[in-house]
């Protein structure tokens, strides 16, 4: 599995009404990700301990580069729609991107099978 990580730091507004931001969050989620198959999911994490606390990480899970490369291409064609994509910017308002990375699962398994 591949992994794209984004690393963002939350506005002061998003950080002045919490409620606000995760419901805006949760609907943006959807409708970010409709009918994008090639997400096989997305997780979201806050991170409270680091040189930036407080931060969330959000990660989007591929099967592979090859259905990543089919996400990249399809975020850009969205974004050739100027309604997409001024709802698409409305995330500055609630976030910074600090950074992006790439991960991909190791490829051993950690789990010792014997344990039950």
């Amino acid at each position: 599995m591949l992994h794209l990580v984004y690393r963002f730091r939350l506005t002061r507004e998003a950080r002045s009404d919490l409620a606000a931001f995760w419901e805006w969050a949760r609907q943006r989620e959807a409708w970010f990700y409709a009918d994008m198959d090639m997400v096989e999911g997305t997780r979201w994490f806050v991170c409270t301990i680091g040189p930036e606390v407080h931060t969330l990480e959000h990660f989007v899970t591929f099967a592979d580069e090859t259905a990543w490369g089919r996400y990249r291409r399809e975020v850009a064609r969205r974004a050739e729609n100027p309604e997409w994509e001024r709802r698409r910017v409305e995330q500055d308002a609630w976030w910074e991107l600090l950074d992006a990375r790439l991960l991909n699962d190791a490829p051993i398994s950690t789990k010792d099978n014997n344990r039950g």
